[in-house]
């Protein structure tokens, strides 16, 4: 087939190196350069992990997807994937919150998770402040990934497999035809077998059907420069989450940039695609408040600005799966989408599901993101 995905954040650029590899003509066009600064896959690093995720069919779906990564990772810069572990700190919720509910599912599977003493936190990750009102767990399974690099890096494995990249091509419209679909960019227009459209927040901008089914959330994020950067290199310092009620705090080792990286994750934000990547001055003195709470190790660093992300998420907000199915009323326009925040991690092993969307083929890590009656009112 001859096939064009709309789209270069990680969902499209998994699926053009995947149908590629399967012998189908691609066309990846995005509307930006690779990596694009205003795509939700475009950031410093993002987490993998398998902890919060009490569904088993995440678990097998990471773990596929770092096998990936590290051979990505051999064949490109050798700079996107890191192992580094993962602190979990939570407090004040009850068992049925994803990351107690998730610690529960590894466990059963038999995974090396353990659960920390606060004695066990304060002498291996000292720059953390716990207390007894924290359950800690650790996971030394989990590490980060460099998106930004990783999109460029992929970007070079997909022209040399031969898929073509057309940046900066930013499209108008995509419509479903008698015997395919089309294209539309300001000049221009074709026509293809199938079309993906991998499109991130600006889905609902090209496939109006798709507009009230999504909800996009400016997620800020804050950089730190300690003025000792030891205790927080890689290897002494983990990817963590630290977790309560109205704070869903994140973070990261010192990266290569020379920063650390502090985010928050609650998706109450509501924004339009074309809201300023600005952190704001409310959430960044907000992220000082937190890191001298919580981290202490870093309250005197400097705080040298930061960035924000748009996530992609269904409009019931109980609904964090992925949307990978024909759009609404068609068959040739495939939806792969709604990452909610979550979905780069995938990166690697998203792909083979994305293609076997596309060619109808059966896929059990696939129905989970499935549309089925997931746009009816209250369906989640």
């Amino acid at each position: 087939m001859n096939v064009c995905i709309v789209g270069a954040g990680i969902f499209g650029m998994a699926a053009a190196l995947e149908l590629r590899r399967r012998g189908h003509e691609v066309t990846l066009v995005e509307r930006g350069e690779i990596p694009n600064p205003e795509a939700s896959s475009t950031d410093v690093s993002k987490v993998i992990r398998r902890t919060m995720y009490p569904n088993e069919i995440y678990v097998e779906l990471v773990t596929r997807a770092a096998a990936q990564w590290r051979e990505w990772h051999q064949r490109t810069s050798r700079s996107i994937y890191f192992r580094t572990g993962k602190l979990i700190a939570v407090r004040g919720f009850g068992p049925e919150h994803e990351a107690l509910a998730g610690w529960e599912t590894l466990s059963r599977l038999g995974k090396d998770v353990t659960e920390l003493t606060v004695e066990e936190v304060n002498r291996r990750f000292p720059q953390f402040a716990v207390s007894a009102e924290d359950r800690l767990f650790h996971d030394p399974w989990a590490g980060y990934l460099r998106s930004g690099q990783a999109l460029a890096d992929l970007a070079g494995l997909a022209r040399e497999a031969g898929v073509e990249v057309r940046e900066n091509a930013q499209v108008t419209a995509v419509e479903e035809t008698g015997s395919g679909a089309r294209v539309r960019w300001a000049s221009e227009s074709r026509d293809w077998d199938r079309v993906i459209l991998a499109a991130g927040p600006w889905v609902g901008e090209l496939l109006p059907a798709m507009k009230p089914r999504v909800r996009i959330t400016r997620q800020q994020m804050a950089f730190f420069v300690p003025a000792d950067p030891a205790p927080f290199e890689r290897g002494r310092f983990p990817v963590w989450s630290i977790l309560s009620p109205g704070n869903l705090w994140y973070g990261f080792p010192r990266l290569p940039e020379g920063f650390v990286k502090v985010a928050e994750d609650s998706k109450v934000d509501d924004a339009a695609v074309d809201v300023s990547r600005e952190p704001t001055q409310q959430f960044l003195a907000w992220a000082r408040e937190f890191v001298a709470e919580r981290i202490p190790a870093l309250a005197g660093a400097e705080l040298v600005g930061g960035r924000s992300c748009l996530y992609t998420n269904m409009a019931d907000m109980r609904d964090e799966e992925f949307v990978i199915d024909w759009a609404p009323g068609c068959r040739r326009v495939l939806i792969a989408g709604c990452g909610c925040g979550h979905g780069f991690k995938f990166g690697g092993a998203i792909g083979p599901v994305i293609a076997d969307a596309l060619e109808d083929r059966e896929n059990h890590l696939g129905d989970l993101f499935r549309i089925g009656d997931r746009f009816e009112e209250g369906a989640a």
